[in-house]
């Protein structure tokens, strides 16, 4: 301890402290990471650190996860002066244009060196490339949130050349090409701003929004995960009529895919249908349904298992598979008349189970002939919703799918759902199933095949 006068008179008091003789140093702590990663990784990825900042930070803008929205504002407008004024500025300041590129790409070259000299570590590196993952996905999200199929991407193509001679008319009589250049540019570059989400939503309410966005697509957006929405709903107001019981119990409901198949001449029966028909999985609905090896339950991340303002009771819910595998519905909800006392079957044969049609879907039989070209035969599994209050405990008994069917024979296409032992059946409206299933509700042992 040492004393010390300041030029004003007054007295400072310094403290210095030394470790005891034979005390043991303690040694600056390394990263886990440096123990773990190879130097040649380790090399690389400090390399790359500059780069990944800036990805990250053009992410970020692009994003609008930055902290000054100015810089996003300023984009916008710098794009829409290129797009309105491409020609003025290209006449009065290409030259100046190639200059400031080449100035951008100076600032980028000092950026990179200033941050390499920094000597990153590791940790940040990983935090750096975490965030950048992150960022990247939340950019790319409205694009693999509609997790398109090879039959979506056909249909949508199909679509986009049949309505090629009204994209010729727009562009050339009604609006010009440079018009729709600004208002996609800044559609997209303002996508994830928060006012942009906001609109999105409230015009997504509008019905024509969406008969017209179905039908410059050819895509059903709207009918993604209705049944299941369905399911909510259903929970939802059985509580809020009864009022009684406990409104956490868990609720079953069996879930029906259609197996849909074309006859080709020269090939047989195959799954490869036409574009402008119905999928080769639908639901109860005629809407494309993934196949039963792909098919996969809500996540709890998804809108109607996380719970959202419009069904509140959704909160804290999840699904699981109550039944070990798909079964086959030997009857296709009553249409086949069987004798044995199993009406299901896990491990069906190739032809086991079809309802076979004409060219157009129509005229259904039970048996196959010449002059039937399409078929489909009823898949079933049944899972259950369960919600966190409702505890961790299951009920040993299998739900039985040959009672879900008999059922059904009675009363046509229906969501079932079953609260622990009471079985509580719930019609949906019918209207949106295609007007040439009607005949398939009775049985067809006594038609006569074409």
């Amino acid at each position: 301890m040492s004393e010390r006068r300041t030029s004003d008179g007054k007295t400072e008091v310094r403290a210095r402290f030394t470790a005891e003789p034979g005390a043991p140093t303690a040694k600056p702590q390394a990263s886990p990471l440096l123990s773990s990663t190879p130097p040649t990784v380790a090399k690389s990825l400090v390399k790359s650190y500059p780069y990944l900042l800036i990805v990250n930070k053009a992410l970020s803008i692009f994003t609008w996860t930055n902290d000054d929205y100015w810089v996003n504002l300023i984009i916008v407008c710098i794009y829409s002066l290129l797009v309105v004024y491409f020609e003025n500025i290209i006449t009065w300041s290409g030259h100046l244009v190639v200059v400031a590129i080449l100035a951008l790409y100076a600032l980028l070259n000092h950026k990179i060196t200033q941050e390499t000299n920094s000597k990153p570590t590791l940790d940040d590196v990983v935090q750096a490339l975490t965030t950048t993952c992150i960022k990247a996905d939340m950019l790319l999200d409205p694009i693999t949130s509609l997790a398109l199929s090879a039959h979506d991407i056909k249909r949508l193509l199909f679509t986009t050349v049949f309505l090629t001679p009204l994209y010729l008319i727009v562009t050339l009589v009604v609006i010009p090409p440079r018009t729709i250049l600004l208002v996609a540019g800044v559609y997209l570059l303002t996508y994830h701003s928060v006012y942009m989400r906001v609109t999105r939503r409230i015009i997504w309410k509008l019905k024509i929004a969406r008969l017209i966005c179905f039908y410059l697509t050819g895509l059903d957006f709207q009918n993604r995960n209705h049944i299941f929405a369905a399911a909510f709903a259903k929970v939802q107001k059985g509580n809020t009529n009864n009022g009684l019981g406990d409104p956490n119990k868990p609720v079953r409901f069996a879930y029906v895919v259609y197996e849909n198949q074309r006859r080709w001449l020269g090939i047989g029966w195959t799954a490869n249908l036409l574009s402008y028909e119905r999928a080769p999985w639908t639901d109860e609905f005629l809407n494309e349904s993934p196949s039963i090896d792909k098919f996969e339950l809500p996540s709890p991340d998804n809108d109607y298992s996380a719970g959202s303002s419009a069904m509140p009771m959704a909160s804290g819910a999840t699904w699981r598979w109550v039944d070990k595998s798909w079964r086959l519905d030997l009857t296709n909800d009553g249409a086949i008349t069987l004798n044995k006392r199993s009406k299901t079957t896990a491990d069906p044969g190739p032809d086991e189970g079809f309802i076979y049609y004409d060219n157009v879907w129509k005229k259904p039989s039970t048996e196959d002939s010449y002059s039937k070209y399409t078929r489909r035969r009823r898949w079933v599994r049944t899972a259950e919703l369960t919600f966190a209050k409702a505890g961790a405990s299951e009920k040993d008994s299998e739900p039985s799918i040959d009672n879900t069917l008999e059922s059904s024979e009675k009363s046509g296409k229906k969501l079932r759902f079953a609260e622990s032992d009471v079985s509580i059946t719930s019609e949906v409206d019918d209207d949106a199933i295609h007007a040439t299933l009607d005949d398939e509700k009775s049985p067809l042992q006594d038609k006569k095949n074409d």
